[in-house]
């Protein structure tokens, strides 16, 4: 087993990124500051795809800065796309919930047999699983007032809009892909998509959610999911998934609201202040994204 490496302090980081990883700093308090704040092995993440043929080492002219900058994109890219997945989520609740509860009534998701018998990896069925989740769920958050309430009034017992509340988006997600093929197309119509494709969007949103929720590093990473496009805009596919075609499903699903305009806006600002250190390619954006994302797109 290889030896862990031993700790290096500010100074010591300094120059070994001076001298060993070549990468350039100019500015010596500049650098202490920004180590001082962002640990370098989370910078270091930025520099994927900057390595010279020694992996090692660095392409001539990249900066510690340029590394920073590229997480203070990284990190505002997140924050909106939170956000923006945020509004979808809060939706999809909404309509997945009032679907269920016009159809089975309020208590009818608790009753297997008013969802397909999807079973898991592990040969135990979805709903089984996702009920205990959402038990777990209640259990722990038993002190907000609103879950106190049903349990103390209604012996336990949740109603579907009320349960969503407390669902993860993952299990969300999941409750989608186990509803019975009328229930998906009743939620489906709404965003004016067939329910394959709104199933793998909302699998795509939770994976970059989580990213996002978590500190993880979004820009130049491949991502699991692949959300399906328009024809046409296939294309913008690369052989390793990115976030873009996971922002033109935002689109789609939006339907280019005020909500969509709010995001596109914010990211156009994003891309222009940090366009002298963002790779369009790292993150699959196409030369022409702006035209892309600016027109009408219809799902076919």
């Amino acid at each position: 087993m290889a030896q862990l490496k031993q700790p290096l302090d500010y100074e010591a980081q300094i120059e070994r990124l001076k001298t060993f990883h070549k990468l350039e700093i100019t500015d010596h308090q500049e650098a202490l500051e920004i180590l001082q704040s962002i640990n370098y092995y989370r910078l270091s993440g930025y520099g994927i795809g900057l390595n010279d043929v020694n992996r090692d080492e660095y392409l001539p002219g990249v900066s510690l800065k340029d590394l920073y900058d590229l997480y203070q994109f990284d990190s505002i890219l997140k924050n909106n796309l939170f956000h923006v997945i945020e509004q979808i989520e809060i939706g999809l609740r909404t309509k997945i919930s009032y679907c269920l509860a016009i159809k089975y009534q309020a208590d009818g998701y608790y009753n297997c047999k008013n969802f397909s018998q999807k079973l898991n990896k592990n040969g135990y069925l979805v709903h089984k699983q996702i009920m205990d989740s959402f038990k777990k769920e209640w259990k722990r958050n038993r002190n907000l007032p609103f879950v106190r309430h049903h349990l103390d009034k209604y012996n336990n017992k949740f109603p579907i809009w009320v349960a969503v509340e407390l669902f993860t988006f993952g299990n969300l997600s999941s409750l989608y892909s186990i509803m019975l093929s009328k229930d998906k197309k009743e939620v489906a119509k709404q965003y004016h998509c067939s329910p394959n494709d709104l199933g793998v969007w909302i699998q795509s949103l939770v994976e970059v959610r989580n990213i996002c929720a978590h500190y993880g590093r979004l820009y130049n990473l491949p991502l699991s999911v692949k959300p399906p496009l328009p024809k046409d805009l296939q294309k913008y596919y690369q052989r390793l998934t990115k976030i873009f075609p996971v922002i033109i499903a935002i689109k789609l699903i939006l339907q280019s609201n005020t909500q969509w305009d709010s995001f596109f806006n914010s990211l156009k600002e994003l891309l222009k202040k940090y366009e002298n250190v963002v790779r369009l390619s790292f993150i699959g954006f196409p030369t022409n994204w702006e035209d892309i994302l600016s027109k009408k797109i219809e799902n076919n």
